[in-house]
C-alpha cells in the first residue's frame, strides 16, 4: 500500500477482497472480517487497511525515509495531509527481524516534536480468533521526533508516525 501512495497521482482507488466471511463457511484464509451469529473478529489485515485509511495524505514526499534498497522486506512512504498539515510516515517491515530506517524531516518546517506512533506487529502465525480477538491490534503511543532520526521497525510490523506541524 505504500506503493499506492507513492503513485497516488495515477492510482485513484484501491479495494480489498474478500471482505466478509462467516466462520466455518469460507474458501479463503485472507478475509478481512470474520463473523458468526453473535460476534465479529477483525483480522490484522483489517487493522492495516484502517491504519492506512485514517492516515492518508494529499502530497507524497520522496527521500524522507531511507532504507536499504536491496532489502525487499522493507517499504515506506511519507505523505502530508493538507487539511491539518500533519506529516505521516508509514514504515513496513515484513521481515523476521527488526530493521532500521533513517528519517530526514529537514524539508518540513515547524514540526512539533511530540508525535503519535501507532504500531501493528505480529508474526507469520499471529492471528485474531473468536477466542482471542485482540491478539494482533495497533498500539498507540507518544513518540519524540527530531529533524533527523533513526527508527527501528519491529519484525512483521506496520508503523505509522503522525507528526503535527504549527500552522501559520
Amino acid at each position: 500500500m505504500t506503493a499506492l501512495e507513492r503513485n497516488g497521482d495515477v492510482v485513484r482507488m484501491a479495494s480489498y477482497a474478500p471482505l466478509f466471511a462467516k466462520k466455518n463457511f469460507t474458501q479463503w484464509n485472507i478475509d478481512m472480517i470474520f463473523f458468526d451469529n453473535v460476534k465479529i473478529c477483525l483480522t490484522p489485515n483489517y487493522y492495516v487497511q484502517k491504519m492506512f485509511s485514517v492516515n492518508h495524505g494529499d502530497y507524497y514526499f520522496d527521500n524522507v525515509i531511507s532504507k536499504d534498497k536491496k532489502d525487499s522486506t522493507l517499504a515506506a512512504s511519507c505523505v502530508q495531509e493538507s487539511k491539518t498539515g500533519d506529516i505521516i510516515l508509514k514504515m513496513v517491515n515484513f521481515g523476521n527481524e527488526s530493521k532500521t530506517m533513517k528519517i530526514n524531516l529537514a524539508s518540513f518546517k515547524n514540526i512539533i516534536p511530540l508525535a503519535e506512533q501507532t504500531v501493528l506487529t505480529g508474526n507469520a502465525d499471529a492471528e485474531n480468533t473468536f477466542d482471542n480477538p485482540l491478539n494482533v491490534v495497533p498500539v498507540k503511543s507518544g513518540f519524540n521526533v527530531s529533524t533527523k532520526f533513526e527508527y527501528a521497525t519491529p519484525a512483521m510490523s506496520l508503523n505509522v508516525i503522525r507528526i503535527k506541524t504549527i500552522r501559520k
